[in-house]
């Protein structure tokens, strides 16, 4: 029998410590995913055991030191992917996906009138012109939170606008 094999029936054996670090990292059993976290956190346990063996350590202090790598491999994880939510999360409004003549007949649905300078300027210059917030902040004297804050408020004014 192979370390690997060895590692998923210690991993079986030790669901318990596994539950505990999706519990410690904030992913619990009412997540739709909690599943996959779950056979993650069970394949990532194999695969320390491995090499844990491998490196041929003492087995008494295996349980504490696969509960902080799996603590720290799921967290990178939930970045990763908040990371790419948080990017595709605006591609309903990629604006480089389409010609510029076709922008602003697309966008005829909104009330520029609604929209105060800041979002203007942010709908103009970051969305069309894809100019970071770090630049715009500059530009306009505010802090990158609160041009995060004013594009995420526009986000939902033009939700609301292109529904009604």
């Amino acid at each position: 029998m192979n370390n690997f094999e060895l590692g998923f029936q210690d991993a079986l054996k030790n669901q318990r410590l596994i539950h505990g670090v999706l519990k410690r990292v904030h992913i619990y059993t009412t997540r739709v995913d909690y599943d996959d976290y779950f056979q993650e956190a069970m394949i990532l346990y194999a695969e320390t055991y491995n090499k844990y063996c491998q490196d041929k350590k003492d087995l008494t202090k295996f349980n504490s030191y696969v509960y902080q790598k799996l603590t720290w491999r799921l967290t990178d994880m939930l970045r990763r992917e908040q990371k790419y939510y948080d990017f595709h999360s605006l591609e309903e409004f990629d604006f480089q996906r389409i010609p510029e003549k076709q922008v602003l007949a697309d966008l005829d649905f909104l009330k520029l009138s609604e929209l105060s300078y800041l979002e203007l300027a942010i709908l103009q210059e970051h969305f069309i012109q894809e100019e970071s917030l770090v630049t715009l902040a500059q530009r306009y004297n505010h802090t990158t939170r609160s041009l995060r804050y004013c594009r995420s408020k526009l986000l939902k004014k033009i939700k609301y606008m292109s529904t009604h």
